[in-house]
């Protein structure tokens, strides 16, 4: 058994599922709205027999795994580890069928910085000198709870009480130390942590993987922030804070806020706007806006009114392109951040009104100062500015930028249009030197070296002709009862049924020739994501039939009449050919199989 299939027989798509949206019984299958789209009308179905979905608005289909790597953007065998912690399965160790796949160390990882989270949010509690800090910060005890914001103590006696807390989750001070919870000093352990306000981080899953300590006390010389240390479950360039707790108002609203900092995320979502995630305290990266995208294209980034705050969002600039994502840049007044505007009163939808588009931002900024520049600083701006232009694949996007570029910079259009053709010929210069054989010459070792190939763009789903009612119903009353499909009736289907129903049925006879008694849910998990989407939406579509094996034998024969004329001509050919090729054997078995059927269709007054 796989690892797919031990967690789809133990677990049902409807309790999984229900914990996304509401289900309602309709016939023999289970509706809802769907969790992936907006909608009215409910259009999203589950089938509880089969264990599959379909969304008739969205065209999402599949099973329990496909549904959650879906919905939770992860890959499948993601989603079968997630389903395995979330509901503390216990999959047999040959379940896994070559995944990598550590349980122990997984889970014990993010269940001691769970166990940490906690310990400090009770610390956070029991501190009014905390609670009164973060009212004094606009922060209330809601928030706090709601981002499992905490308190890590200072002293001897705080890492005792955290150790001996612990120790009730099987924690050993080795493993609070390997996770950088704890230091070892000279003589005793201390934590990087004591004394500073604590920000869990979780992954887009809800996993707690570290965590961010920002100082409180006033005269405090200790760095502002301090985070985990990187290990293989925290990747600060990866993850974004608050993202486990935003995906779902993000999707809905198809809109989202990214600030630098974890204060003005709390701010933020205590202000009316769950849709907010921060970065951690670092640079944004092109993997956090891959992330985003992966929910929306409407990202608004929001980031301190001062120099480092523009600076950053210029990076941005340049990464946008590379994920197809064109945020819209909001702008503070001087010297405010999300917390301080919000926590003034301030409204912030006015300036949402006015968000101005980040390559339109680009060029104002870069047009600041601009003629008090010394004339290398111009020119190696405007080259900087034209190359991020040139990325656009929109060229009258392209066309338009180049146009305000030129108008902000007070240069001729013509001087910009000439940097732009230039620029365009060195990256097809750069291009055609790699493009050779597929490979470069390294100068330093003259050995050739293949060059990375450009990421393809991702699979379209193939496109079908309607299948006809009659195929349909075959098709489905074996999906119902795969007994049905056998080898008095697959050499005919195999050959007349269009695609897909032909492809996915010989994945069902190669399979069925090497296991016997296999059924629906355990043949469904071999076929790839388009056939499992296009058999949930062919069977969802209409009320599930329990078809018995004489009603099925009467189909197969309407079918056989349907394509008489093409079963006979094939059958002359292949005769004709074995008669040239003096094949008695063949002969009289073509002739055999061709009066059975021609009897079969006559007794049931087919023709």
């Amino acid at each position: 058994m796989s690892l797919f299939n031990f967690i789809k027989s133990s677990l049902s798509i409807l309790d999984v599922v229900g914990n996304y949206t509401t289900l309602k019984k309709a016939g023999l299958y289970w509706k809802g709205h769907c969790p992936f789209h907006n909608e009215k009308t409910a259009s999203f179905t589950v089938s509880p027999h089969k264990e599959i979905y379909y969304c008739f608005g969205c065209n999402s289909g599949g099973d329990l795994i496909s549904f959650i790597a879906k919905v939770e953007n992860c890959s499948p065998i993601e989603a079968a580890k997630l389903l395995v912690e979330r509901y503390q399965l216990n999959p047999p160790a040959d379940t896994f069928d070559g995944h990598e796949y550590k349980p122990e160390k997984s889970k014990h990882y993010y269940e001691l910085c769970k166990a940490v989270a906690t310990w400090c949010h009770e610390s956070l509690l029991q501190s009014p000198m905390l609670m009164d800090y973060l009212k004094k910060r606009g922060f209330t005890k809601n928030m706090a709870s709601y981002f499992t914001i905490g308190y890590f103590p200072g002293g001897l006696a705080a890492v005792q009480n955290l150790m001996k807390a612990m120790g009730t989750h099987q924690i050993l001070p080795h493993d609070l130390i390997e996770a950088n919870i704890l230091s070892q000093g000279k003589t005793v352990l201390y934590s990087p942590f004591e004394e500073r306000l604590m920000f869990p981080i979780k992954d887009h899953l809800g996993r707690y993987c570290g965590f961010g300590g920002r100082v409180f006390k006033p005269h405090d010389e200790r760095p502002k922030y301090y985070n985990s240390r990187e290990n293989e479950f925290f990747t600060k360039g990866s993850l974004l804070f608050g993202i486990d707790l935003a995906k779902k108002s993000i999707q809905e609203t198809e809109t989202a806020f990214l600030v630098e900092g974890y204060t003005d995320c709390v701010a933020m979502v205590q202000h009316g706007y769950p849709n907010t995630v921060a970065t951690l305290g670092t640079a944004c990266t092109t993997e956090h806006l891959k992330q985003l995208a992966r929910y929306t294209q409407q990202l608004y980034i929001i980031y301190d009114s001062d120099n480092a705050g523009h600076q950053a969002i210029l990076r941005l600039t340049e990464l946008c392109w590379q994920v197809s994502l064109e945020p819209k840049v909001i702008c503070l007044p001087a010297k405010e951040d999300p917390a301080s505007f919000l926590g003034k009163g301030n409204d912030l939808k006015p300036l949402i009104a006015k968000a101005q588009d980040i390559f339109m931002f680009f060029i104002d900024a870069a047009g600041n100062e601009f003629s008090t520049k010394p004339l290398s600083e111009k020119i190696a701006l405007v080259r900087k500015l034209v190359a991020t232009i040139h990325n656009i694949d929109d060229s009258l996007k392209r066309d338009i930028l180049l146009q305000k570029a030129a108008k902000t910079l007070d240069i001729p259009l013509q001087s910009m249009q000439n940097e732009l053709a230039r620029t365009a010929l060195r990256y097809d210069s750069q291009k055609e030197s790699l493009r050779v054989s597929g490979t470069e010459l390294s100068l330093a070792s003259a050995q050739p070296k293949t060059v990375a190939k450009p990421e393809k763009p991702a699979n379209t789903p193939p496109v079908y002709q309607p299948i006809p009612k009659l195929e349909k119903m075959i098709f489905s009353a074996i999906m119902d009862n795969m007994q049905l499909f056998n080898s008095k009736n697959d050499k005919y289907l195999l050959e007349y049924l269009p695609a897909p129903l032909r492809d996915i049925l010989e994945k069902l006879k190669s399979l069925t020739e090497h296991r016997k008694g296999i059924d629906f849910i355990q043949f469904f998990d071999t076929l790839n994501e388009y056939e499992q989407q296009y058999v949930s939406k062919l069977l969802l579509e209409q009320e599930e039939k329990n078809i018995q094996p004489e009603a099925f034998e009467q189909l197969v024969l309407q079918f056989h009449k349907k394509n008489w004329k093409s079963i006979v001509h094939a059958i002359k050919t292949k005769l004709t050919q074995a008669k040239n090729e003096n094949n008695i054997e063949d002969v009289e078995k073509l002739m055999q199989d061709f009066l059975e059927l021609k009897q079969a269709v006559i007794e049931k007054n087919i023709i």
